[in-house]
């Protein structure tokens, strides 16, 4: 089964200097190392919303085991070890990270065609993490699938992957939404269009946090 990590980097100290560091460092450097060491880069985004200074990174392995052996690969890499090295005084990191696998709604040819997509600016991509109750990922899954589809219709949001924590909170699902036009609906709006499926959602994923995600420079999703 294919296996996602997710991994959140946070950046300090809290200035636009450093994290522009971060990301020439990060993509002139890591991005090369990964790849020759097997990590298969989905995303990489500048997060908005909750603590600051960090970024997303969503990679993709073929199994556990294909994770186990480019984690070692990539430890064994002599140039890696280097550049870590080059970051002193310009910028301190920190990693946390989760592994999670895809549901049953996150197809491949959702993520193919978002990757696939050349679009003239970077989209931006909302990131929407739930909470679901015990027992509930079934519903939770149809669920979210059919309002997937629903909302696709209108090209405004579509969905792009997502994973199911396994290692780390549990019930614990990411959808990762693009936005071709833009973030919309930020201001309040009464009423709902879509009251019965939000209600069965909020049924079994009573919790859930949203951010917002714009892609950097080496991001394969844009």
């Amino acid at each position: 089964m294919p296996i996602f990590i997710e991994a959140v980097h946070t950046v300090k100290p809290l200035t636009n200097t450093a994290f522009d560091a971060y990301v020439d460092w990060y993509g002139e450097v890591i991005m090369p190392a990964l790849r020759r060491n097997g990590y298969d880069v989905l995303g990489a985004w500048k997060r908005t919303g909750g603590p600051m200074g960090q970024d997303v990174l969503l990679t993709r392995f073929e199994d556990a085991a294909h994770y186990d052996q480019a984690g070692k690969s990539l430890r064994a890499d002599k140039a890696m070890a280097s550049a870590m090295a080059t970051m002193a005084g310009r910028f301190s990191l920190t990693e946390s990270a989760k592994m999670a696998v895809p549901v049953p709604y996150a197809t491949d040819q959702r993520l193919d065609t978002a990757l696939a997509a050349r679009p003239e600016t970077p989209r931006q991509y909302l990131q929407a993490v739930l909470n679901i109750r015990m027992g509930g990922q079934p519903k939770c899954y149809e669920i979210v699938g059919k309002l997937a589809d629903i909302i696709e219709d209108g090209n405004v949001v579509n969905l792009v992957t997502a994973y199911e924590t396994t290692v780390g909170q549990r019930g614990e699902v990411t959808d990762i939404w693009a936005m071709p036009a833009g973030p919309a609906g930020l201001g309040y709006q009464p009423g709902d269009p879509l009251a019965d499926i939000m209600r069965e959602l909020r049924d079994v994923a009573p919790e859930e946090s949203t951010y917002f995600l714009n892609p950097l420079p080496y991001s394969p999703l844009q």
